[in-house]
């Protein structure tokens, strides 16, 4: 993703009342942007989140995230 589509839908999940960030990462030569939202503690509220993102027509996948020891 580029990161004016990136800004785009960081706007749409603000509009939902989510807060997002975006990140940068190194794929193939190319940066790439994400959007994320969370962390959130359990699996249930990530889900529901994701749904609504979903239903609003915006891709998205559930990413665990490995905690610190």
């Amino acid at each position: 993703m580029r990161v004016d589509e990136a800004e785009q839908q960081k706007a749409r999940l603000g509009m939902l009342g989510l807060e997002a960030r975006i990140t940068e990462r190194e794929q193939a030569g190319r940066t790439m942007y994400r959007v994320r939202v969370g962390p959130y503690e359990k699996r249930d509220l990530a889900e529901g989140v994701k749904s609504q993102i979903d239903g609003a027509g915006i891709e998205s996948v559930l990413v665990r995230v490995q905690k610190s020891p």
